[in-house]
Parts: C-alpha cells; sequence; structure tokens
C-alpha cells in the first residue's frame, strides 16, 4: 500500500506517547521489551501475528511430517499463513515466522556463537567490515543470554575460546557415532553442539523428551521459543504486547525524530496509530528494511534511516550444501531431538591455499521421521517408488546421517531486500522482494566443503552419499542457509553503515534496530546466539540511556 493509499483510512491516533514502542516479537524484539520493561519503562509491542499454542503444532497429529512440509513448513511462500506477507522472490525458500516468538517458534535452537575473527575481517582480507568491537566486548552477553534461554552443551571445546558454564548437561549423541568415526579417522576436529535445547528441568522449563519434532518448534517448551523464555518476564513486569498488529510504516516528526507507527489492528480491520518517544524496530533481516522502506516520506525520500543508500543491501544467509550419507550399521536416526547433534570447526578459518578467503564449519543431523527418509530428509533426492521401493527403505531406513556445510558468505549490495513492484500481503502493503545470490569466492567455498563432506562420509564407511544440487546444474546448492541477516547493518561511519554500534539510526535518533538485520558479518555458524547476545547488549544500552534521560 501506497502511502497515498495509507492517507484514506481514518486512523485512530492516541493522545500521550508511550516511553518505547517495539516492532516484532522476535528473539530481538522480546529481549528489548523484557529489559525495557524490567525497568520501569513503559513499552508496547507490536507484532503482526499471533501466539502458538502447543496443540496448534503438528506434533499430535498423525500426519505431523505431511504438516511439517506444507502447514509447518519453515518458507512463508509454502505454507501462507494469513499472519505472514508472501516474498518476492526465485531465488529462495525464505524462513520467517509471523508471530509471538518470531523464528523461534519454528527453529532448532543450534546455539554456536561466531569466533572472535569474525569480528574483524576488515583487518584480515577487507572483503567484509570490521565490527566497532571484538568477541571478548561480546562474551559476557553470551553468557548472559544463554542463561535466558538454558543451553545444554559440554565445555572445553578446543576450537573456541573458553565459555562460561552450560545451564544443563549435553544432549545425548545418539545416531552421530558414524561421523565421530570419520572424524577421528581423519584427524579433524569435532565437538558435541551447544543447543537451545534443555535436557535437564530449568527455569521453570521441562527437559526435552526427545520427541524430534524441533522443526516445528517444541511443544514443551524445552527449546527454547522467546515467547515461552522472555515474553511472560516482558509481560509480568507490565510490557504490552498487542498481537496482530501489522505496522505499515514509522512516522517522523518535523525534527527528524520518530513520532511512532501507524499500524492496522487485523482484529478490527482498523488502522491505528501508536505514538512513541522511542522506536525499537526488530522485525528481521527481511521486515526491518521492507518497514524502513515502506516509511519514505518527503523529507526521507529513499526510505527512513537511508541516508547511505544501504537499507535493505548485503543480505547474507549462508552458502549451505547437505549431504546424505547411508552405512550398513542402525543408527536410529528417526529419534531424538532434531537440532546438530556435533560442529566442526575444522575448517572455519581463512586459508588461502584452499581457493577462497572465509570459512565453513560443518553441522552433523540425524535423519527424520520414515515418511521424511523416504521423501529424501535433507538432500531432496528421494527413494524409489514401486517394486524396489520396500528393499530400498529397509537398506537405508535407521542407518543414515547428514552433513549440513554452513559457510561464511560474503556481504554484496546487490544481494538485497526491497519493496516488490507487484506482490503485496493481504493488507495490501508492497511484500519484500528478494534477490540473492553466492559470490564465486563463496561457490568456491562450498565445493571445497562438499568434498570434505564427501570425504567425512567415506571416513565414516558410507555405502551411499547424496548431495542437495540445484536442478538445473550451475545454480549452486540448495536452498541456501535460512538465515536473514546484514541488510542494515551497524558500523562506526553514516556513511557506511545503517545504524551506529549500539543499533541506533545514524539518521534518526531516537530509532534503534535490534535484530539480525544489523550483523555486518554473518560467521560461518547460525546466529541466533549471537543475535540474542547483542540484542541484550544493545536493549541493556537503551535502557540506561532512556533511565538517565527521565532522571
Amino acid at each position: 500500500m501506497a502511502r497515498s493509499e495509507l492517507s484514506a483510512p481514518v486512523i485512530h491516533r492516541t493522545k500521550e506517547p508511550i516511553d518505547v514502542l517495539v516492532i516484532g516479537a522476535g528473539m530481538g524484539g522480546a529481549v528489548a521489551s523484557m529489559v525495557l520493561a524490567q525497568a520501569g519503562l513503559k513499552v508496547v509491542c507490536l507484532e503482526q501475528g499471533g501466539w502458538t499454542a502447543p496443540e496448534d503444532r503438528p506434533h499430535f497429529s498423525a500426519d505431523w511430517e505431511w504438516q511439517r512440509l506444507n502447514n509447518w513448513s519453515t518458507a512463508v511462500n509454502v505454507r501462507k499463513r494469513s499472519d505472514d506477507y508472501p516474498v518476492d522472490t526465485l531465488d529462495e525458500s525464505t524462513l520467517m515466522w509471523s508471530g509471538v516468538g518470531g523464528s523461534t517458534v519454528v527453529y532448532t535452537g543450534t546455539w554456536p556463537r561466531f569466533r572472535p575473527s569474525d569480528f574483524r575481517k576488515g583487518a584480515e582480507h577487507g572483503c567484509q567490515p570490521d565490527w566497532p568491537f571484538t568477541y571478548e566486548d561480546l562474551e559476557s552477553w553470551y553468557e548472559a543470554n544463554d542463561r535466558n534461554c538454558g543451553v545444554s552443551g559440554i565445555l572445553g571445546d578446543p576450537a573456541i575460546p573458553p565459555r562460561g558454564p552450560f545451564q544443563t548437561k549435553p544432549l545425548p549423541l545418539g545416531s552421530a557415532r558414524a561421523a565421530i568415526r570419520g572424524f577421528e579417522k581423519l584427524g579433524w576436529h569435532w565437538w558435541p553442539m551447544p543447543n537451545a535445547i534443555i535436557s535437564e528441568d530449568y527455569d521453570g522449563r521441562p527437559a526435552c523428551n526427545h520427541c524430534g519434532g524441533c522443526q516445528s518448534g517444541c511443544a514443551r517448551g524445552s527449546l527454547n521459543d522467546v515467547a515461552v523464555t522472555h515474553w511472560p518476564k516482558a509481560i509480568a513486569a507490565g510490557a504490552e504486547l498487542r498481537t496482530h498488529a501489522r505496522v505499515a510504516r514509522i512516522e517522523t516528526g518535523p525534527d527528524g525524530r520518530a513520532t511512532g507507527a501507524v499500524y492496522r489492528n487485523r482484529t478490527t480491520g482498523e488502522w491505528e496509530f501508536q505514538a512513541a518517544r522511542h522506536v525499537v524496530l526488530a522485525a528481521n533481516g527481511v521486515g526491518t528494511p521492507r518497514l524502513l522502506l515502506a516509511s519514505e516520506s518527503s523529507a526521507h525520500p529513499n526510505g527512513l534511516a537511508n541516508s547511505s543508500g544501504l537499507v535493505g543491501k548485503n543480505l547474507m544467509h549462508h552458502g549451505l550444501a547437505v549431504l546424505e550419507a547411508w552405512v550398513d550399521e542402525p543408527l536410529e536416526t528417526h529419534k531424538g531431538f532434531l537440532s546438530a547433534q556435533l560442529i566442526c570447526e575444522e575448517f572455519a578459518e581463512t586459508d588461502i591455499s584452499r581457493g577462497f578467503i572465509n570459512g565453513f564449519t560443518l553441522h552433523i543431523v540425524r535423519m527424520n521421521g520414515a515418511g521424511y527418509q523416504a521423501h529424501g530428509s535433507h538432500s531432496g533426492n528421494v527413494g524409489p517408488w514401486g517394486s524396489g521401493h520396500h528393499a530400498w527403505f529397509r537398506q537405508h531406513f535407521d542407518r543414515g546421517f547428514a552433513i549440513l556445510c554452513m559457510g561464511d558468505d560474503l556481504p554484496l549490495e546487490e544481494n538485497r531486500v526491497t519493496l516488490s513492484e507487484t506482490v503485496v500481503d493481504s493488507d495490501g502493503l508492497p511484500a519484500p522482494r528478494i534477490d540473492y545470490h553466492l559470490h564465486p569466492n563463496d561457490e568456491r567455498m562450498m565445493d571445497f566443503a562438499v568434498d570434505r563432506a564427501v570425504e567425512l562420509a567415506g571416513a565414516a564407511g558410507a555405502f551411499e552419499i547424496k548431495v542437495n544440487r540445484w536442478s538445473p546444474p550451475g545454480r549452486g546448492y540448495v536452498p541456501p542457509a535460512w538465515h536473514l541477516m546484514g541488510t542494515c547493518r551497524l558500523g562506526t561511519l553514516p556513511d557506511n553503515s545503517v545504524v551506529d554500534e549500539w543499533g541506533r539510526s545514524w539518521d534518526v535518533p531516537n530509532l534503534t534496530l535490534i535484530d539480525a538485520s544489523v550483523l555486518p558479518t554473518g560467521g560461518a555458524v547460525n546466529p541466533t546466539s549471537t543475535i540474542g547476545a547483542l540484542s541484550l547488549r544493545n536493549a541493556t544500552h537503551l535502557r540506561d540511556q532512556l533511565s538517565r534521560r527521565d532522571s
């Protein structure tokens, strides 16, 4: 919906501004709302989706595997929920979830940290920017965020800096024993993956029961979903969470400061305006640039907070390739948690003798249920149908494991989020358009990673190996990964970044971005742990700034 079209409906406007308006109820929005409300600030959060009750999930249905592929697909253009907005793209299947908890509703809680080198890529090779601070500066926030979320693991990993204690003991490795055999034969690093899935009761939540439905979230609350871990605390502290509230634009006043946001109450159908002294935008690496671009005005003709022209650019997903391998022994790969069991950081640092800069990690994950295994759990290569199916199934079921190759993709300005000229959401607002491809450096990296994964599978004794390649050839690997980072990067100067190190807009002094959009680099691991730590750091800084202002 264009701004001229928004002027037609009657917009009900609040008279008195609240202290902080938060847009988005995922990891960043939940952390910010909890921290700010616990400080006594008046906080309202607008979330375009609703709550997900345990009984809403497919765990209790006989066709849960079918539902996971369809109604509970991680891709918005597949599941097509009314709370979601579509994505205009031919390049990917975008993982997002509109609702309380954001993408923590449908992720697997894989919880590694970025490495120290991920914060200084500018000094290392100059093809990515340095962060304005170091891993060591963020370390205490990693620890605090882990305590809020609950993380299982074991100390002593030699590939990363020493860290504080885990909240629970590690989850059982189970079907990873074949991969461990391969790692040991090759002499490569491996370690149990830290997971935001508790193996023991913690903070009022029950331990994981290993039901295996993690990809559709956790109906028990054993996996860190911020709807379970953060929002109850935020609401108890006084934060108001308005669900089914789709924000159309952030408004600014003559002084250039944000005044609040126009949103549609999707329950009543009315358009409303919530005034605020400070606005926190936490709508993820796609939703945040979408909203900033949609908030264009005569004072901000290229979109809000976009004097640098970088809003929406430098989208990073991680390069991803997935390999499936089968060995001649039962592994019980249909049982247990679905997050990664092991991580290998043997190739995580740059070694230019390999023919590329940056690095990748290998993640060992189990297969899924019987239906998924017959359908090609991760590789997309299905078993034969017809007379040969039963023989294939007896040979493959329960005997496979998967290797995810996750690469640190370079930020490219042509990898970007813009506003679609043809696709709108259910309220008539322009959908985001995504354009994404891997840099040739990253293609070489993923080819090298796949070769190493094949080598590992061979060392584990695999009798069959399949890789998820695009069809037709020449398009790389599928999907790429699902992470949404870098589209409103933080930095030290307003001409090469969108926000400063605290997430504050260079252009709009009372607008703060707290989500994955601000990450200047993506590392070679899942980003949620880092998103949470950075959100906690910057929300605490904002709390202190607002408290000093009001004192």
